[in-house]
């Protein structure tokens, strides 16, 4: 059965490359052709329209990847719908999956990639994201040589307690909220 294919142009975006597949879906580099930028575009690639959960699945991945504004994590820049097809459009990372290094690899940069990687979580559990998913295939060293996050499409979102959550919109720079609860 094939699958959809996104149109070249759509929405002031210019799709360039595929960049990588996986099981939920494609991921395009692109060009955001108001602003003049490179772009991540990410659809869910099926012959059918998606259905109510991987459309919510979905939806999860761009509101996990929207709470948190970190130097270590994929910054999300919209989510549409095309065709009845969810997408989500992040910032490009330049750079080296960390399933794609070279090894062995020296041990300075482990321990920045190490590093990272614990800011990244650190600051996600803060803000009541937990990833699920962490793997060398979902970090990339970029080329300034410090680690991002992406991929948060299994991500677990938990509700903040009650004042926690209203003062996580309001703080100040470097304060967080400092509680998160499992509902479940």
């Amino acid at each position: 059965m094939a699958t959809w294919s996104p149109p070249l142009e759509f929405e002031g975006y210019r799709l360039e490359t595929l960049l990588g597949e996986g099981g939920m879906g494609q991921v395009y580099l692109a060009t955001d052709t108001l602003l003049e930028r490179c772009v991540a575009v990410k659809f869910i690639s099926t012959a059918a329209p998606p259905d109510p959960r991987s459309r919510e699945r979905f939806l999860v991945e761009a509101r996990a990847i929207a709470r948190l504004q970190h130097p270590t994590v994929v910054t999300v820049h919209r989510v549409g719908e095309l065709d009845d097809r969810p997408y989500l459009v992040s910032e490009f990372v330049a750079g080296t999956g960390l399933d794609r290094l070279e090894t062995p690899v020296p041990s300075d940069q482990v321990l920045t990639i190490a590093h990272d990687l614990a800011r990244g979580l650190s600051v996600a559990h803060k803000h009541g994201v937990i990833h699920r998913d962490i793997k060398p295939a979902n970090a990339i060293l970029s080329t300034d040589g410090h680690v991002k996050l992406l991929d948060f499409g299994i991500a677990k979102l938990l509700e903040l307690e009650g004042a926690a959550r209203t003062q996580g919109l309001e703080s100040r720079p470097g304060q967080e909220p400092s509680s998160v609860s499992d509902p479940n």
